[in-house]
């Protein structure tokens, strides 16, 4: 039986954190009961002392994880399935991932990913031991579709980080909302953090949250029923865009996680099956050439279709 040990560090962001929280983040792949086994088996030990699951974390706390069962460590296989490549070059490529792939092998999706995928279509590509990422710099959810970008390497996967650490990738996305924003433009400065209540949501929390900060401007207005957004995403929370826009009454049409009645049924009237939200624009420096890379998404089929269908149902 295999053997592997993934470390990390906390950084001051994380410090007061249970270790069980934690690691649930960062082990995405593991549930939190057994992250709670592992820590009653003594195989993860905060600067190589023994710990509870309760215990919290200091800034600079070094942790070790030893996992020895299969299951701890999901096997990656290649699967030969369609990836819109929209940019590439022999240190990085950029794609457009559809909506309904999730990025990563998860409880319940060990299979079909866009990891699987680009494992396939690369051979070989850099990840972390913990998770394979497979080059995967950042990430979307399942049903936003859009712009990701993939290194190539190991250096160009560090030097891409980087920019991302100091919010050097320009990210837009374009949204459409609920109901009419009478601004044309706006900024919304709310932190976030997971919810206390359902642990699968993430809220509003000026005690426990961090820095997440939204720019958007309105593109157009359909009467008084939506408003189509493009957003400026400054911050790269979990959920940040949807958690934003629910919080100040105009969530994202077809979003069954943080909408509400009105939103959810605008999205059925237009034949909207999943939350209107596409990356679709990146603007960074390439790390390793230094030309200014512009890469653009059309709006997917789906979601085209649905503005079609709500240009209609104004116009009535």
């Amino acid at each position: 039986m295999n053997q592997e040990q993934a470390m990390f560090k906390v950084g001051r962001d994380q410090a007061g954190k249970r270790v069980d929280v934690f690691l649930s983040q960062k082990l995405t792949h593991l549930s939190r009961s057994r992250i709670a086994k592992l820590i009653e088996q003594k195989k993860i030990l905060i600067n190589q002392q023994t710990i509870t699951k309760s215990d919290t974390l200091k800034a600079g706390d070094l942790l070790a994880v030893v996992m020895t069962d299969q299951e701890d460590q999901p096997v990656l296989k290649p699967q030969k399935l369609h990836i819109h490549v929209v940019y590439e070059d022999e240190h990085l490529s950029i794609v457009s991932k559809p909506p309904g792939m999730v990025c990563y092998p998860g409880p319940g999706h060990h299979s079909g990913t866009l990891a699987n995928a680009l494992l396939y279509k690369y051979k070989k590509l850099p990840g972390f031991r913990e998770i394979p990422r497979t080059g995967l710099v950042h990430r979307l959810d399942k049903d936003t579709s859009g712009l990701l970008i993939v290194a190539k390497d190991e250096h160009t996967h560090t030097l891409l980080q980087g920019l991302f650490k100091k919010r050097l990738v320009k990210k837009n996305y374009t949204a459409l909302s609920a109901g009419l924003f009478s601004e044309k433009r706006g900024r919304i400065a709310l932190p976030l953090a997971r919810s206390s209540k359902d642990r699968k949501k993430i809220s509003v929390s000026v005690n426990r949250g961090r820095e997440a900060l939204t720019e958007f401007r309105r593109i157009q207005s359909y009467g008084s029923l939506c408003s189509l957004l493009d957003i400026n995403l400054k911050t790269g929370r979990t959920h940040q865009i949807r958690v934003h826009l629910h919080y100040i009454g105009h969530p994202v049409v077809g979003d069954r996680q943080y909408g509400n009645k009105a939103s959810l049924k605008i999205a059925k009237e237009i034949g909207i099956k999943r939350h209107f939200l596409h990356a679709r624009k990146l603007e960074f420096t390439h790390p390793v050439t230094q030309e200014l890379l512009r890469v653009e998404d059309v709006l997917p089929p789906d979601l085209q279709a649905g503005l079609d269908n709500l240009a209609r149902l104004v116009q009535k």
